[in-house]
């Protein structure tokens, strides 16, 4: 267990110390750091004892770095901040880190490269500043967009016209998540042609919804949120997720007096739906941890058998499992917790709820919770290769969009991030994407294929990617994978009509479980780290509201 030297002490025998409240907090990613941040902020903590159990050997989550031996490091996919993404940039500020401050984060400055695959040219999106930015507009803008016509663009710009004062007058009306993305759009005047440019579909592949048919929600909400030069602007991390972002956040939730448990798996829970509570949760440990200094959020794990590898792959293809022979802890509504606060991806809390007693009457009899099995999940894919020569052009220094299935998105980090930058390295090409088709294909045989679109791409020098050798890790080359298969590192599938599924945060059936994650009934409807952090702290606010705690900051 990780802790801080919180002082418990009473000052006076006049004044006995009020028992706190005991939060448990299942999960490490960002909405349980959020959750678990927001609830000991501002007095919380002199109220609340709060604690999170991490099954991991780290935190983060789907936002996680590692550090290989080399010391290289590789991440869960490409991770972003936008413009938009409010709440995340103030906890980030709270924690000095903000996405002004270049050292941590490096921006877009508002442009971005959308690849046209039928003429084989990259697009340079600048977004107009305002309604005079001519500029803009027709030397790096939609007019000068190669692979449309002229007449395919004023129709275009016909229907982002009309479309476009409609979303500056209103909020988007969740009632269209019934229907298609593709399909909402034809039906509201775009040329079904238009459709299958890369402009329009990026949405979609940001939302790791190919080849599922995407909601028209999600679509239009994106569309409305990345209007405008500000919103639109992607702050990239300078450097690893878990470095930038999840150690200072791990370290000021430990300072403020929250403790943390890591490799330890919530095996089973006990709902009673005649009180209404969590009764019981059972943890059985997955290694023993040794905490590593000045690394808060990762531990120093050995490994106890069982299906877990903590050696070379750090995060598992299965769902990892406790170690062989563990022994089980029984935790005790009224004794070891007073709420429970579950931040657990929809699969993995799917998993935890099917061990419940009387599962069908706990469960199943409950629509709030019984909604949660019409959500589907999508195992993203990322891969990283190190190359010895440049092979992308030293000016694409933003994510290129657009660019062939399985990765829709590919970024060169030696253009981004500076340790990359001085280092010997040629390129570090991220391809982030899903499976989609080719789940049947083996790690080689995948990233064969990622390698053989990438090469055939006109702004890759090809003659410097040498497949085999990349794929034999000789001459120089290096490559690292990570199929997010797991279950706790699988995405929400944003198809038409997943809204309704998607559980809220108020209401819940269980008066002491609060739940939060990006796959929930938020501010914001796309599965992202704003939604993780958002959510975590509405289930903050809940609770801290339900024992007289002042709101804390917006969670907008």
């Amino acid at each position: 267990m990780i802790t801080n030297d919180v002082d418990e002490r009473v000052s006076s025998a006049d004044h006995p110390r009020v028992p706190k409240k005991k939060i448990l907090i299942l999960g490490g990613g960002l909405s349980a750091l959020s959750a678990g941040i927001h609830l000991l902020e501002d007095g919380g903590a002199a109220a609340l004892d709060v604690h999170l159990v991490c099954m991991e050997h780290r935190l983060g989550g789907k936002a996680a770095s590692w550090r290989l031996p080399d010391g290289r490091y590789m991440e869960i996919g490409f991770h972003a901040v936008f413009g938009y993404y409010r709440a995340i940039q103030a906890l980030l500020e709270r924690v000095g880190r903000p996405v002004t401050d270049a050292r941590y984060f490096t921006d877009n400055g508002g442009v971005h490269l959308m690849y046209e695959s039928k003429v084989r040219k990259v697009n340079r999106l600048d977004i107009p500043d305002g309604p005079l930015d001519v500029g803009a507009l027709f030397n790096g803008g939609f007019l000068g967009y190669e692979g449309m016509s002229f007449t395919e663009k004023a129709a275009a710009g016909a229907w982002m016209a009309k479309t476009g004062a409609r979303l500056l007058t209103r909020t988007v009306d969740p009632s269209i998540d019934a229907h298609s993305f593709t399909a909402w759009c034809v039906g509201t005047g775009l040329d079904v042609e238009l459709t299958r440019k890369s402009w329009f579909r990026y949405v979609l592949d940001l939302a790791f919804n190919y080849p599922s048919k995407g909601s028209a929600y999600v679509g239009m909400y994106g569309f409305q949120r990345l209007m405008g030069p500000e919103k639109s602007r992607v702050h990239y991390f300078n450097g690893p997720m878990s470095e930038v972002m999840i150690r200072p956040l791990a370290a000021h939730f430990l300072a403020l007096g929250g403790t943390i448990d890591f490799c330890t798996k919530v095996t089973r829970v006990t709902l009673d739906p005649a009180t209404r509570r969590v009764e019981e949760l059972a943890t059985r440990p997955m290694a023993a941890a040794a905490p590593i200094p000045g690394e808060p959020e990762h531990v120093t794990p050995t490994p106890l058998g069982g299906g877990y590898s903590l050696a070379d792959a750090p995060y598992p293809v299965g769902e990892p499992a406790p170690a062989s022979g563990s022994a089980e802890t029984v935790l005790r509504h009224g004794v070891d917790y007073d709420e429970v606060v579950c931040t657990l991806p929809v699969d993995s809390l799917r998993a935890l709820l099917r061990t419940t007693p009387d599962f069908e009457r706990a469960v199943l009899d409950e629509p709030a919770i019984r909604r949660i099995w019409g959500l589907r999940t999508v195992a993203s894919l990322s891969a990283r290769v190190w190359f010895p020569a440049r092979v992308m052009p030293a000016d694409y220094t933003t994510v290129v969009m657009g660019t062939p299935q399985p990765a829709a998105t590919v970024i060169d980090y030696k253009n981004r991030v500076g340790e990359l930058r001085s280092s010997a390295w040629g390129s570090v090409v991220e391809f982030e994407g899903q499976e989609g088709r080719h789940g049947e294909l083996g790690d080689r045989e995948l990233l064969r294929e990622l390698l053989r679109s990438f090469r055939q791409l006109p702004f890759v020098d090809a003659a410097k990617v040498d497949i085999d050798a990349v794929l034999n890790q000789t001459g120089g080359h290096r490559w690292d994978f990570r199929r997010n298969t797991a279950s706790h590192l699988r995405y929400l599938l944003m198809e038409p009509g997943h809204w309704a599924a998607r559980p809220t945060q108020d209401g819940f059936p269980y008066d002491n479980l609060t739940l939060a994650g990006d796959w929930m009934v938020g501010t914001q409807p796309t599965a992202s780290m704003e939604a993780a952090v958002r959510t975590g702290c509405v289930a903050a606010r809940r609770l801290r509201g339900r024992y007289g705690l002042s709101a804390t900051a917006s969670c907008e």
